[in-house]
Parts: C-alpha cells; sequence; structure tokens
C-alpha cells in the first residue's frame, strides 16, 4: 500500500499494522544484508511515504556507520546509492544515535549543529538505531524538507522496522563472517596441503623438517592428551585402591611411565619455543636424588626386555634439595639414561652425580656413562642436531625421532648449563650435565592430593565430555569427593541441561561434536540464571591461544589434560 504525501498525515493505526504485518512477510523470504537493507529502503520506507531515507551498517573494526541502502535522492538508478559516505559513531545526528542507542527526531536541523549535510540540506530528520542487544549494529536514517515533518509515530514505525529487521541482520552478519572464515578455512586447508606435500620432499634441509615438526606437533597435541589423561587419571585410581605388593609397584610404574610420556610430549610441543626462545623455566625446591631414582625407574619399566643394570653412585658433596625445573631437569636425565639403554647391549649404565666447588659459584655434574657401540669422533658433535642420529641405517634398529639430544642440550642451556659428550667406539659413551648449582629447602612429603571441597553445603556439579573414557574418569574423581554430577556429552546438552537446572561447577570438555566448548561456555554465560555457574574448563588444547580463547568465551578455570586431582579440587575449592 503505497502512500502519496497528500494522505502521508492520515495513516491510522490499522495502516501501520498492514504495513508492518507485510513487512514482516517480506522479510522472512530476505536472508542476506543486501536483501534485508534494500527491502527496508524499497518497501517499509516507500509504502510509509517518506521521500529519503538512508540505512547504515555498523562497523566494528572502524567504528563507523556505512551506507548500504537508501531510498530517494541517494538511490535514483535503482540499488545503487550515490556517492556512499561514512560517519563516524558518535559524530552528526546518525553517529549520536549509534552511540547513545536512542532514537532522535529533529524538528529543524537549522538549529541542531550536529546535522551533517550529505546529498542535500533538509529541515528534519529522523533517526533510529537498528539494536540487537545491547549492541548498536546500524541505524535507519530520514530526512525531510519541511521543518517538523516527523511525528511520534513515524518514530514508532521506524522503530518497529528497525527491531524487527535487527534480529535477521544479526544472522545475515554471523553467516557472512561464517562464510569468510570458511574460506579462510579453506585457504589454510589449501595451504597445509601443499605444505603437507612440501614436507615429503623437506626432509633434505633442517629448515624444512623443523616445518613438518611444527604441522604434527599441532596436528597431534590434542590427539596425544586425550587418551593419556585416561592413563594417568586410571592409574591414579587404581592405586587408590587397595593393592598388593606387587600390584602397586606395577601401578607406580604405570604412572611414572605415563607422568614421563607426558613431560616428553610437553617437551617436544615446546620444542619450537625453545629455538624462540620463550620456553620458561619454572624453579621449585626439588629432591635431586628421588628426581635420579625416578628416572631410572621410569627407564627401566620403558626397556622391560634389557638385561643391561644401571647403577646410581651419588657423591657425599651433592646435596639432596636443588632449586631447579623438575620437569625439564628430569626431561634431560630420562632422555640420557634411555639413550644409553638403548645403545648397550652388554656391560652397565652408571648415573654419577657430584658438586665442584659451592654456591654461589659452584656447579653441579650428573654424568650418564655406558658400556655400548660407542660414537664416531666425526659424528659426535651431529648428535645434537634436531632429528639427526648417528648414522642412517641405525634408524631401522634403534627407534627415535632424533630431537632427544637437541632437545636435552637447549634444555640444559636454558638452565644456566651445558651438555658434554665424550665417546669411543665399541668402549662406549658419557654425557655430563653441568649447571649452577642452587641449594633448596627440604620440603615436607608430597601428600596424596586433597579429594575435598571446602564448601559446607553439597556443590551440584555438571560434566561435560564426549569421550565416554574421560567422562568416566572425571566422575571417578568427583565421586571420591563424595559428588554424583550430571552428564552431557556434548556442548549442546550440556546448555540445555544448565537452562534447567541449577548448577553450582561446570566441568567443560573444548572439543566436543555437535557444539564445541566455546560455544557452550557462550551460551551458558548468555542464559538467565539465579546464580552464576562456575566453569571449569578440562581440556587436552593447551596451546596459549587455546587458553586465553577459553576465558575469552567466559570460563572460570583451565585445567589441563592429564588431570591433576589435587589441582582440580584446588581450583574448585578457591573459586567456589
Amino acid at each position: 500500500m503505497a502512500l502519496t504525501m497528500a494522505n502521508r498525515h492520515n495513516l491510522k493505526p490499522a495502516d501501520y499494522l498492514k504495513l508492518i504485518n507485510q513487512f514482516a512477510l517480506d522479510l522472512l523470504q530476505k536472508s542476506t544484508l543486501d536483501e534485508i537493507f534494500w527491502l527496508i529502503a524499497d518497501k517499509a520506507i516507500a509504502d510509509v511515504g517518506f521521500e529519503d531515507c538512508i540505512i547504515y551498517l555498523t562497523d566494528p573494526t572502524t567504528d563507523e556507520l556505512i551506507q548500504k541502502a537508501a531510498y530517494g535522492p541517494k538511490n535514483p538508478q535503482g540499488r545503487e546509492i550515490n556517492a556512499p559516505i561514512t560517519i563516524k559513531i558518535g559524530s552528526g545526528i546518525v553517529g549520536a544515535v549509534a552511540k547513545n542507542k536512542k532514537p532522535e527526531r529533529v524538528d529543524d536541523t537549522r538549529l541542531d549543529s550536529r546535522y551533517i549535510i550529505d546529498d542535500e540540506f533538509r529541515l528534519s530528520e529522523l533517526a533510529v538505531p537498528i539494536l540487537m542487544g545491547e549492541e548498536c549494529i546500524g541505524v535507519i536514517d530520514s530526512e525531510h524538507a519541511e521543518p517538523g515533518f516527523y511525528t511520534s509515530k513515524h518514530e514508532e514505525f521506524l522503530t518497529t522496522i528497525a527491531s524487527m529487521a535487527a534480529t535477521k541482520i544479526s544472522d545475515a552478519i554471523s553467516t557472512e563472517r561464517l562464510q569468510a572464515t570458511i574460506e579462510k578455512l579453506e585457504i589454510v586447508k589449501k595451504t597445509l596441503a601443499r605444505q603437507a606435500t612440501e614436507l615429503i620432499n623437506a626432509k633434505k634441509t633442517a629448515d624444512t623438517a623443523n616445518r613438518g615438526k611444527s604441522v604434527f606437533l599441532a596436528t597431534m597435541s590434542h590427539e596425544i592428551r586425550t587418551p593419556l589423561n585416561a592413563i594417568v587419571g586410571m592409574s591414579e585410581l587404581l592405586i587408590d585402591t587397595e593393592l598388593n605388593e606387587e600390584q602397586t609397584e606395577f601401578a607406580e610404574i604405570i604412572v611414572d611411565s605415563s607422568g614421563h610420556l607426558l613431560e616428553l610430549i610437553t617437551g617436544i610441543l615446546d620444542f619450537s619455543k625453545i629455538e624462540a626462545d620463550e620456553l620458561e623455566l619454572t624453579e621449585t625446591d626439588i629432591d635431586l636424588i628421588a628426581l635420579i631414582e625416578t628416572a631410572v625407574r621410569v627407564c627401566k619399566s620403558a626397556n622391560p626386555k634389557t638385561k643391561v643394570p644401571i647403577a646410581i653412585e651419588i657423591h657425599e658433596s651433592t646435596p639432596q634439595w636443588l632449586l631447579a625445573d623438575e620437569a625439564r631437569l628430569r626431561q634431560v636425565v630420562v632422555n640420557l639414561v634411555g639413550n644409553a639403554l638403548k645403545f648397550t647391549a652388554s656391560g652397565k649404565v652408571t648415573v654419577k652425580t657430584w658438586v665442584e666447588d659451592r654456591a654461589p659459584n659452584g656447579r653441579l655434574f650428573i654424568s650418564i656413562a655406558d658400556t655400548g657401540m660407542g660414537i664416531p669422533t666425526s659424528q659426535l658433535q651431529d648428535i645434537f642436531n634436531p632429528f639427526r642420529q648417528v648414522q642412517s641405517t641405525l634408524t631401522r634398529e634403534y627407534q627415535g625421532t632424533g630431537l632427544g639430544l637437541s632437545i636435552a642440550r637447549r634444555l640444559c642451556i636454558l638452565m644456566d648449563g651445558e651438555l658434554a659428550a665424550k665417546s669411543t667406539v665399541g668402549q662406549g659413551s658419557e654425557f655430563t650435565v653441568s649447571m649452577a648449582l642452587k641449594p633448596g629447602a627440604k620440603q615436607d612429603p608430597d601428600h596424596p592430593p586433597s579429594i575435598s571441597l571446602s564448601k559446607k553445603q553439597p556443590l551440584s556439579f555438571l560434566v561435560a565430555e564426549d569421550s565416554s573414557v574421560n567422562r568416566l574418569l572425571i566422575v571417578k574423581i568427583l565421586n571420591q569427593a563424595g559428588i554424583q554430577p550430571d552428564i552431557a556429552v556434548n556442548g549442546l546438552e550440556a546448555v540445555k541441561s544448565v537452562a534447567k537446572n541449577n548448577y553450582d561447577v561446570i566441568l567443560m570438555d573444548l572439543q566436543m561434536p555437535v557444539m564445541d566448548g566455546h560455544e557452550a561456555i557462550r551460551r551458558v554465560r548468555e542464559l538467565e540464571m539465579a546464580t552464576r555457574p562456575k566453569i571449569v574448563v578440562i581440556s587436552a588444547n593447551v596451546q596459549p591461544q587455546d587458553i586465553s580463547l577459553a576465558f575469552q568465551s567466559g570460563a572460570d578455570i583451565f585445567i589441563p589434560k592429564p588431570i591433576d586431582r589435587k589441582a582440580l579440587f584446588e581450583a574448585i575449592n578457591a573459586e567456589t
């Protein structure tokens, strides 16, 4: 129902209702931003009888309003805007409406210093924001040659149109962004495919080998940590049960070995950080003797068929307690002892420690000597290069990545030390770690993780985890604290469950089918609830960007997999 200038003041409520109803029907058929904006211009504005209108879209990256559609003089040739301009949010009447998120009617623009002339000067203006929640995503602006032309009915009509179009515009924006993301992912996919092809031929040089390492580690990080979480967690739960002495020993070996495997994975993932000088050490008071004994036990369990004994000789000058990065130092010792066992068919492996001088200038030495095959002098330095082994023929007999000694040497350098090697072919090799001596303070023996909550009142929990094994593990850990959680196997189930129930704590995985953890967290935070649940992310995605994104989504706590039970309950107690 198109109206003329003559009958523009004769609109009755029923007329507005018809216009709005027709607009709603037409809007259902539109899906793109272009279609929606031009529908507003061609139908709603034209039908109500306005002679001029421009619809703006907010660009959040530039804080500007962009002209997307027009009716009247700015649109002389169909769906094309004549000389389009942009307006800064906060500038002019349109910019003020976008900033304040409230409609404005100006009866005489000559009296308003904010008025911005576009194509020609007009005496009255009506602008209403297009709001999506608390966000202004656009503005509908109409001008007229007559002063005081716009009425409250006009304002109410445009506000209704803006409100109806807001959801569609928001959906269209999301769709366009999704499409852009898909296109970028396709580019990334093609790039990764091209890099994968290059990596097949790139083994000839160290640089291409490094690229291969990075792609491999980025791809496998999550997949390795997920099953490892079950191994570590279930082993710890097993130790908590009633076992005989032999079973306890076996379970402890599993825990030690899985813990070492986790450290190896972490070390390999950190290799690129070491190269870029981005790896940070965490120094604590550590029991050096216990560290060496654990490292030897891990290596023995990892090489069950070897008959080669490992002797430990701790010189009396060696302090028991040191200030060092426990995980990194143990990683170095395990690597060196493991290598010694790998290349020693008979004889023995000896681990020695001693100190030369005392603090503050003292040095700690840890030596791992074997009676194995030895290394030719010409290749002694090459073994510290990444992805290198003594001989290519040995690769088939002695499995390995060729990264271990390179990582060990670089870790020693980070710990203000060095790693040296000497060897005689047919007689054996000796690797010696030397590092600054930093005496530590004696610590009380570790106690089993506290699996209790500080709250006197029972807390309600929801566990969102798609892996059945990891889901069972988390439930068993919570059961030990007297907690019987609800379960969701994907993000969508979690959101639906939170919408129906009040939870104090939600344990959320990130990588799940149907809806991932990030989206689920955002959806939960959007729900109106009596109490705000604490969201604890438990994830194998442990890169800095993954952790940062989890907190941006609305998480309160981040616990990496494999799960540290003590850290989990300490975090819950601290946050709830």
